[in-house]
């Protein structure tokens, strides 16, 4: 059976180093009233990620676009629940959500944890951007999740990819433990008993590590089973204003999308979808529709009725690309010849788009090109083209786990919010599917409202 993923450039996770024992030294601070310089460390850094992200989509977009200023007051003040009666229609924050927030500089990872009463937690740790990225290619190398990609996801044909050495992987709960003491150190930890919607404002790689398997508390539970999770492009996406999740408009005008015809093509080796379909016409059924397919799923057909539909669900090939995530990144729909049925990213968010939710039923579309501002690529995409919440996956998925984890997600948006839907479709899964690398592999790219 084959699995819906595809060829992400770059050697990022095909590499294994272990860890040195001794290769953090850690600085730890609580803030509280008496240490206004941890303040000042975030509005610092919240200042460097407005720096960054301005450049960033100057050099994306050929123009400048307004960010508002940041601080750990005003993110406080975007995270308090509104009971004005102007913001009926604008989606509002619960009390338990908090923001996880990382700077990188000069070899130091900065960790805060901020909620609608302000910082909660700090930490700084010596560690080198390798040092990061060596653990998260542990984490992943030990899921399984990067060595089969070539055999089940479009690759361009010649292309040879070294597998890591089956011997130097790290058993999971080793791994686990490595990546968790450096993106949830025991400082904010021990603050998150209270968290119930986490939202993670990441840097450097570390938009690709999945979240939900994390075991950042003293028991086998994962992170997943006390909260939800959704990552955040920046640090100004939290204060973004947006529609409240709306589940009867969302399910009023849906376009979904499954197993398009991809013609053979000289350049690519693409496998076959036969299991999308299957879970398009279920997916379809739960909304009411019916779906696109085949021949019919044309770029053309699917882009004209994706303008004005309320959600959008693609089960189709998705191919992201590090180097040049724009026009390298795009998802695969019908067409004559395999490059015609492209939608690229730089398409994509040159559309304007206004569902409440888009579904890539696809692999690794969450990734893309790095950057100190957050990744570049398709989930990124769909935002900037204006589709608040993105879901998406960060690697190869599993066919028959992904289908029944989408069924479970569809059905608890009826009556959740998309991270909470998300979250209780991941738990409901894992019960059939144990292995995280089954359950664990999508994300909602957005915030939880």
């Amino acid at each position: 059976m084959h699995s819906r993923m595809k060829y992400v450039i770059g050697t990022l996770f095909f590499s294994l180093i272990l860890l040195p024992n001794d290769a953090t030294k850690i600085h730890a601070q609580t803030a509280n009233k008496n240490q206004p310089d941890v303040v000042e460390l975030f509005n610092q850094a919240a200042a460097k990620h407005k720096r960054e992200l301005r450049n960033l989509m100057a050099s994306r977009r050929g123009s400048l676009i307004y960010f508002p200023d940041a601080s750990s007051k005003s993110v406080a003040e975007v995270l308090s629940t509104r009971n004005n009666r102007d913001y009926a229609f604008e989606a509002a924050y619960k009390d338990n959500t908090a923001v996880l927030f990382y700077s990188y500089e000069k070899e130091y990872l900065q960790t805060w944890l901020i909620n609608k009463r302000g910082i909660q937690g700090y930490q700084k740790q010596k560690i080198s951007e390798q040092q990061i990225n060596q653990a998260i290619a542990n984490l992943r190398n030990s899921l399984g999740v990067d060595s089969l990609s070539l055999v089940r996801s479009p690759h361009r044909r010649g292309i040879k990819v070294v597998p890591t050495a089956i011997n130097n992987k790290l058993p999971i709960n080793r791994a686990n433990a490595q990546i968790t003491n450096i993106l949830i150190p025991t400082v904010i930890r021990d603050k998150l008993a209270s968290v119930k919607h986490l939202i993670v404002v990441p840097v450097l790689g570390i938009g690709t590590v999945p979240y939900p398997i994390l075991q950042p508390f003293n028991d086998d539970s994962f992170l997943i089973d006390k909260m939800s999770i959704s990552i955040a492009p920046s640090l100004f996406d939290v204060g973004t204003t947006i529609h409240r999740w709306n589940p009867k408009y969302a399910f009023s005008y849906p376009l979904v999308v499954g197993n398009p015809y991809l013609p053979k093509n000289e350049s690519w080796v693409v496998p076959a979808l036969p299991e999308a379909e299957k879970e398009v016409f279920t997916v379809a059924k739960i909304m009411n529709t019916v779906p696109v397919i085949g021949k019919e799923a044309t770029r053309k057909a699917v882009v004209s009725k994706a303008e004005n539909s309320s959600l959008l669900y693609f089960a189709t090939h998705g191919v992201a690309n590090s180097s040049n995530p724009l026009v390298g990144g795009f998802v695969m729909f019908s067409a004559d010849k395999l490059q015609h049925g492209w939608w690229t990213a730089k398409q994509i968010q040159e559309t304007r788009l206004r569902a409440q939710i888009t579904v890539l039923s696809a692999c690794q579309t969450g990734l893309g090109k790095v950057h100190d501002a957050g990744i570049i690529g398709l989930a990124r995409a769909f935002q900037i083209a204006g589709v608040p919440r993105v879901v998406m996956s960060l690697w190869s998925v599993d066919d028959a786990a992904t289908s029944e984890l989408m069924q479970a997600f569809v059905k608890h948006l009826q009556n959740d919010i998309p991270a909470e839907a998300l979250r209780k479709a991941m738990i409901e899964t894992r019960k059939t599917h144990p292995a995280p690398s089954q359950w664990s592999s999508f994300v909602l790219f957005g915030t939880p409202r």
